[in-house]
């Protein structure tokens, strides 16, 4: 019984770090294209530009690697129980002796 809530903590660990990467991935692409955009684009003397779309940018980003790293951690879970991950063993089937 203590294996499976050490599992179960763990997956959850995993979930928090994941979406921790995620929110700092986000922040990181709005700050990265909004500066860069201000840096090579904007001039002194005209209006700052919306932010929204460097936002959208940044969360697009960030929503992208957090399934991704979800979805790896599926797939590990997933053969954590079963024990073989997509069909294969790593056993030799040619070798088989009956």
């Amino acid at each position: 019984m203590r294996v499976e809530g050490d599992i179960l903590t763990k997956r959850w660990g995993d979930i928090l770090i994941t979406t921790i990467e995620s929110l700092i991935l986000m922040w990181f692409t709005y700050a990265f294209l909004y500066q860069n955009y201000l840096l090579y684009r904007w001039h002194r003397g005209l209006p700052l530009p919306s932010k929204a779309p460097f936002i959208l940018v940044g969360v697009a980003s960030g929503l992208v690697f957090f399934v991704f790293k979800i979805d790896k951690l599926i797939k590990s879970s997933q053969e954590d129980i079963s024990g073989v991950a997509d069909g294969r063993s790593g056993e030799d089937s040619c070798n088989n002796k009956t």
